[in-house]
């Protein structure tokens, strides 16, 4: 099972959030560094309903200040991440969690983020800013050294070391290039390969031109104090003067969640996207390190974070406006078929467009449903609830209907999937084969504001239930003269269900119009 989350733990500071896990959120950001704060900012200062996951695990936690960003060059990673966070506050649409992401997985038009501590987040658009990890080579002492005098970016470092003997340490063939960059910042420079023969002769005589020497000896440890460099000792016993120098480090997606995603990866590991930021797989954006495209650097990162957001934003525009250019198609599941024969029925009730906009296995994740509860699903139809739910559970599920056909399609899709913990039931609650007091959970979807007047029907619910059990209503708000049919507001569910001895204990909004009740009995 899922663990609930309490819906009142939100900080107080962005209040207007509360309910965030109850409600398909815009967009998801998966990482609290530069690229997912800048993104987040963007989103939120756009009205998008954001969550950002912060495992706190920064790549960067050995570095004491950041460099090449105007008006923040010389800040402490941890104090730019705190100002961000800080302003991040003042935007009632953004929420940071810090917890580790667990899995992601997407399901219909949406995705599901499923974190460590079992909270299920539903959101229509997912950025990954999850970062790299850096494998360092494997020298002794070469951590003690790294962020305070070894480094891996000149362009980060490099004014810093300016003007010392210097030391560039590759294996492989970014050592040519790394060590021509890192001549910019100082005329006292040597390669050390660590025992590799990397460099062609012709790379040697141009190095060599440029008064850059090269030790292909293997090292064997470093020298220094309070993580100052002072010398690189050789194998062979040989200690050289280096005050500083850069590394070549291999990098590695920091993402550790199980995912479905299937985006691709570029020559070097990271997340391949367009210059929108757009990865293969529709709805997943990537900015920031985790792309392993080019310099790691902090003002690089958050433009990238940027990019993703405006993408972001961009696309659910889109999305909305094309939709209202066919709204009946778009609210097809909004309507109840009125006058219309069983084919049109099962049409109506099985067609994609419905199972696309409101699905039934993301709404079953939000819901407290127990491995052996047993179920009324009132209104059945063609099983689009009775069919999932009797996967989840081990107990009866029965599924009441006026209707004989939609019934019999109940039947032939429990055969197929080889449920027989289905009961069909024909008829109104009175035929319900079950005694008073022994449901777990009823499950009424768009179908009580059908009902007048309801009270009496919300009795007979509450009366079948087991003592504390639960009543899930989905609705959908009235939008005005345009709606066709009756309908109910939230509020007057709401007082409906308290009249009758329920007590909301959960509210969920799957979108805009759709809102969700979780009510229990009360005695």
């Amino acid at each position: 099972m899922l663990k609930r989350q309490n819906p009142n733990r939100n900080n107080e500071k962005v209040n207007l959030f509360k309910g965030v896990d109850k409600m398909i959120l815009d967009c998801a950001v998966i990482g609290g560094g530069p690229a997912g704060l800048n993104a987040a900012l963007v989103l939120g200062r756009s009205r998008r309903k954001t969550i950002l996951f912060d495992d706190n695990k920064p790549r960067n936690a050995v570095t004491s200040e950041s460099h090449g960003f105007i008006t923040r060059d010389g800040i402490h990673p941890q104090e730019f991440k705190r100002v961000a966070q800080e302003e991040l506050s003042r935007y009632p649409d953004v929420r940071i969690e810090k917890q580790r992401v667990y899995r992601i997985n997407k399901e219909n038009t949406f995705f599901q983020v499923e974190t460590e501590n079992g909270e299920v987040y539903s959101a229509k658009k997912i950025i990954l800013a999850t970062g790299f990890k850096e494998v360092l080579p494997d020298i002794p002492r070469v951590e003690e050294f790294y962020g305070k005098s070894l480094f891996s970016c000149p362009f980060c470092d490099g004014w810093e070391l300016r003007d010392r003997p210097l030391a560039v340490i590759a294996n492989d063939q970014k050592a040519f290039h790394m060590a021509k960059l890192v001549s910019n910042w100082t005329n006292d420079l040597i390669i050390f390969t660590n025992g590799n023969k990397i460099l062609s002769l012709e790379e040697q005589e141009l190095l060599k031109r440029y008064g850059i020497s090269i030790n292909e000896k293997k090292i064997a440890t470093f020298i220094g104090e309070n993580r100052m460099l002072k010398k690189i000792q050789l194998e062979d016993g040989t200690k050289v003067l280096r005050e500083g120098g850069f590394i070549s480090v291999e990098w590695k997606q920091a993402a550790s969640f199980d995912s479905t995603l299937k985006y691709t990866l570029n020559e070097h590991g990271g997340i391949e996207t367009d210059s929108w930021q757009r990865t293969n797989t529709e709805g997943v954006f990537a900015c920031g390190d985790t792309r392993i495209s080019g310099p790691s650097q902090l003002i690089i990162g958050t433009a990238e974070g940027s990019m993703a957001a405006i993408s972001v934003i961009t696309a659910l525009t889109e999305e909305k406006f094309n939709q209202d250019k066919q709204p009946l198609k778009r609210r097809i599941y909004m309507h109840h078929p009125h006058g219309k024969n069983s084919k049109e029925k099962v049409s109506y009730l099985e067609s994609p467009e419905r199972r696309k906009e409101f699905s039934p296995e993301q709404l079953l994740n939000m819901i407290p449903l127990k491995e052996t509860d047993s179920i009324l699903d009132f209104g059945a139809g063609t099983g689009y609830f009775s069919i999932p739910v009797a996967k989840r559970t081990t107990g009866k599920v029965y599924a009441l209907d006026i209707d004989a056909a939609m019934l019999a399609i109940i039947k032939e899709k429990s055969l197929k999937e080889q449920l027989s913990n289905i009961v069909p039931v024909q008829g109104s609650m009175e035929e319900l084969p079950s005694p008073e007091g022994t449901i777990d959970m009823i499950i009424a979807s768009l179908i009580l504001h059908e009902i007048q007047p309801l009270g009496p029907l919300l009795q007979q619910m509450r009366n079948v239930l087991k003592k504390e059990g639960h009543l899930i209503c989905l609705e959908l708000e009235p939008k005005g003269s345009s709606d066709k049919g009756p309908r109910i507001t939230l509020e007057g569910m709401e007082r409906e269900m308290k009249e009758a001895g329920f007590q909301v204990t959960e509210k969920y909004f799957p979108s805009e119009s759709l809102y969700m009740l979780v009510a229990q009995r009360r005695d």
